[in-house]
């Protein structure tokens, strides 16, 4: 955490990766439970990668559940699952797993393009919602950075939820993120060498950034 800010570094892949998050204070990690990711993590995979990362930190990453698929996530030992979905899906469909998984256990993560409305009916079935950039053959991790405007918008409209700012975060524009005045900065693609390969060095960068302008 950066002052109120808290970080979540997501697409860990790789044990050593989540030593080398931890070192730079992470408060969450995301693990993609996705086939359709480049940084997707088999389920065979997924325990001993989990056994490294602490209870309160695991955050699963997901597109379109079921709710069988979502509680199986909880069960493996997840904190929280993070829910990407589509404008086709059904409010009735996100709100049985709210419902099942509970509100709190769940981020949404709604694929909204830009010019659409944000589905303000889902709001009501998550306290934590994560803004990404669109990308139409995407869900995340694309390096490309959203529609900042909205975000704050949103976060000033529900100010009783916790928000979470996504999409190409590194160091080039971390300072200004922080302006977006999100709950947590979500960062992947940003400060990586390859999918799933984190940079310790931009992330120490980032590190320092937030540090020196904590204290300036």
């Amino acid at each position: 955490m950066i002052g109120s800010t808290k970080i979540k570094v997501c697409g860990i892949m790789h044990a050593a990766d989540v030593a080398t998050v931890n070192h730079f204070g992470a408060d969450y990690i995301g693990v993609n439970c996705w086939a359709g990711s480049p940084r997707f993590v088999h389920p065979a995979l997924r325990k001993n990668l989990l056994r490294e990362i602490k209870s309160e930190q695991r955050i699963a990453v997901t597109v379109n559940p079921t709710l069988s698929e979502t509680q199986q996530l909880i069960d493996e030992g997840f904190a929280a699952v993070q829910i990407h979905f589509d404008p086709s899906t059904k409010a009735c469909d996100v709100q049985a797993i709210s419902q099942k998984i509970g509100a709190e256990n769940i981020w949404l993560a709604p694929k909204v393009p830009n010019g659409m409305d944000w589905p303000e009916e889902i709001i009501s079935l998550a306290k934590t919602f994560l803004h990404d950039a669109h990308a139409a053959d995407a869900f995340g991790g694309t390096g490309k950075q959203g529609d900042w405007e909205r975000f704050k918008k949103l976060k000033n409209l529900h100010q009783n939820k916790i928000w979470v700012l996504a999409g190409g975060l590194g160091p080039k524009n971390i300072l200004e993120a922080l302006g977006s005045n999100a709950d947590i900065l979500d960062l992947n693609s940003g400060v990586e060498i390859s999918p799933g390969l984190k940079s310790a060095e931009k992330l120490a960068e980032i590190c320092s950034l937030l540090l020196n302008n904590k204290q300036s």
